[in-house]
């Protein structure tokens, strides 16, 4: 028997929620949220946690608690069984993922309006879930055929390998997971087959960032309900003269106030040819579901005025490289995502554990002899040299797919030299 229907639910896409779009019917004006009380609030917030946190796959009815007007369409008990019952609970998660959505623009629009000590309402914990981001995350590689499809089993694989590697977590469909190559049905299934082999205890960072802020949503909103914990936004660049400090602000704004899981900016001026204002992430650091950023740029200057500018926000700062880790972590950076720890993910594990300990002198030794590779798999070689890398070193790296090529013969020998000579091969 099919599981319950979702068509009673809106869906949260398009940066509107339920009570903001009901809004727009018959010419009502949209809701003013700010106006609403902290009890109100309080009892949104439980709404999206019992929605969460009360779903069942053993056979029992699952129930969702829902807004005014809505309900679920009633489900036996005895029919829940087996594949059935899977199926139902998969439904229900779906749609507890969009209400949860759904009462996010208002939870945002009471902190933004409310002072700075009034914040942090006294809400079920699990309502809003702090992320703590310190730490290791390797953006994978994505392992393809010979054909250049997608192999779910090297990519199984590999994260068995680095299931033994203390990273904090996985970004998946980064820039080195070759994103823009893959097809949404594609993105949406590799969020899922990771979020299937990770341990719950380990952090799960999806790309979802697109050209515009509605196709950005829509794909947030997908790995949410694959599986992901964060997602990772990179900014709209294709037409980079009109993205101003303003639409930056606009567009993230959008983002946070639909998405269903917490974000973190992305800022990768060597892709993108575009560098996220400071003014933009000081003003998007202050949103409730904007959880810190991923800086790409190198700008060691910058990156600590960042942290510093946002200190007073729940809001952490992610190094983009492992060339200039250690600096970041000088200067507070909370952890570091990292193309070069799908090769060295032990070494750049033990890197963060020395600068947290104060391991200073270990620290700068071991930094210096990842300088070389890093830069090798990163502006050098990029992901062709990368994936041959990772060969190297008992992972599955595989093909890129085309146009990107693979490396000529010269050029692995100029990359296999620069890990030995740093004592790496």
């Amino acid at each position: 028997m099919p599981g319950p229907s979702l068509a009673l639910q809106p869906s949260p896409v398009r940066g509107r929620g339920v009570a903001a779009r009901a809004g727009k019917q018959k010419g009502k004006p949209r809701p003013r949220w700010p106006k609403l009380t902290w009890r109100g609030a309080e009892l949104l917030a439980a709404i999206s946690w019992r929605g969460k946190n009360t779903l069942s796959s053993s056979g029992a009815t699952p129930h969702v608690a829902c807004p005014a007007g809505s309900r679920l369409p009633h489900v036996p008990r005895q029919t829940l069984t087996g594949a059935a019952a899977a199926e139902a609970a998969a439904a229900t998660m779906a749609l507890s993922t969009r209400l949860t959505a759904c009462l996010r623009p208002a939870l945002a629009a009471l902190r933004r309006a409310a002072p700075r000590h009034c914040r942090g309402l006294s809400t079920p914990q699990a309502s809003e879930p702090s992320f703590n981001l310190g730490g290791i995350f390797p953006p994978l590689a994505t392992p393809f055929s010979p054909t250049q499809e997608v192999d779910y089993a090297q990519l199984e694989g590999n994260l068995r390998r680095y299931a033994r590697i203390p990273f904090r977590g996985l970004v998946v469909l980064g820039s080195n997971g070759e994103y823009p190559y893959l097809a949404s049905r594609e993105k949406v299934e590799v969020v899922s087959c990771v979020r299937r082999a990770l341990p719950r205890d380990r952090l799960l960072l999806a790309g979802s960032g697109c050209e515009s802020t509605q196709a950005t949503i829509e794909l947030t909103v997908s790995m949410a309900e694959a599986g992901a914990d964060v997602a990772l936004v990179v900014t709209p660049c294709y037409y980079r003269g009109a993205m101003t400090t303003a639409a930056l602000i606009h567009h993230y704004t959008e983002v946070g106030d639909a998405s269903p899981i917490p974000v973190v900016l992305y800022s990768v001026p060597a892709n993108t040819g575009l560098d996220l204002p400071m003014e933009a992430v000081t003003t998007l650091a202050q949103h409730p579901n904007i959880i810190g950023i991923k800086d790409s740029g190198g700008d060691i200057t910058r990156m600590g005025l960042m942290i510093h500018k946002t200190r007073q926000e729940d809001f952490q700062v992610l190094a983009g490289s492992a060339g200039f880790l250690l600096a970041s972590y000088a200067v507070g950076a909370s952890g570091g995502v990292c193309a070069l720890a799908n090769v060295l993910g032990d070494p750049l594990c033990q890197l963060d554990h020395l600068c947290r300990t104060g391991q200073w002198q270990e620290a700068q030794d071991l930094q210096h002899r990842l300088i070389e590779p890093n830069t090798a798999v990163t502006r050098r070689f990029g992901i062709p040299g990368l994936k041959k890398a990772m060969e190297w070193f008992g992972y599955y790296g595989g093909p890129c797919r085309a146009p990107l090529a693979p490396l000529s013969p010269a050029q692995v020998e100029e990359l296999r030299g620069t890990f030995s000579a740093n004592g790496w091969l």
